[in-house]
């Protein structure tokens, strides 16, 4: 891909992923959400890492900010993650096969290995899949 993109991804990125919310929406705080253990030990930081809640045709996403680093031949994929306060961690996870997104290039399928360092992505996780059980399970 040439120069900076921006997507917009649905899903998880560890997780596999779909097509993006539709425009528009109400945002609220980071604050509401109760992580969950597992979410929280896996992505150390993931809570500093939440840019804002989006809530779109009645569902909730978790809105994030990466700067793809690279990926590489063997399935891992680099990734600076945006801080709410301005500063970027860098993080590592296996690299999805492919996902959906809108790009400023108007195409919607990219493998990892044909984003650029430093293109930059707007992730959206369902609010479910990031937050604490409490049915006892």
């Amino acid at each position: 891909m040439n120069g900076l993109i921006k997507a917009s991804l649905l899903g998880i990125l560890v997780a596999g992923l779909c097509s993006m919310p539709a425009a528009g929406g109400e945002t609220i705080g980071c604050d509401v959400i109760d992580w969950s253990q597992q979410i929280l030990v896996s992505f150390d930081g993931i809570e500093d890492a939440c840019q804002e809640v989006i809530v779109r045709d009645g569902n909730r996403y978790v809105h994030f900010e990466v700067e793809f680093v690279r990926a590489s031949e063997g399935g891992d994929v680099q990734v600076l993650m945006h801080l709410q306060d301005g500063s970027s961690v860098e993080r590592s996870f296996p690299a999805p096969k492919g996902f959906e997104a809108s790009s400023s290039t108007g195409r919607t399928k990219f493998a990892m290995l044909e984003l650029d360092a430093g293109d930059i992505l707007d992730v959206y996780i369902p609010l479910a899949r990031v937050v604490a059980s409490h049915d006892g399970s």
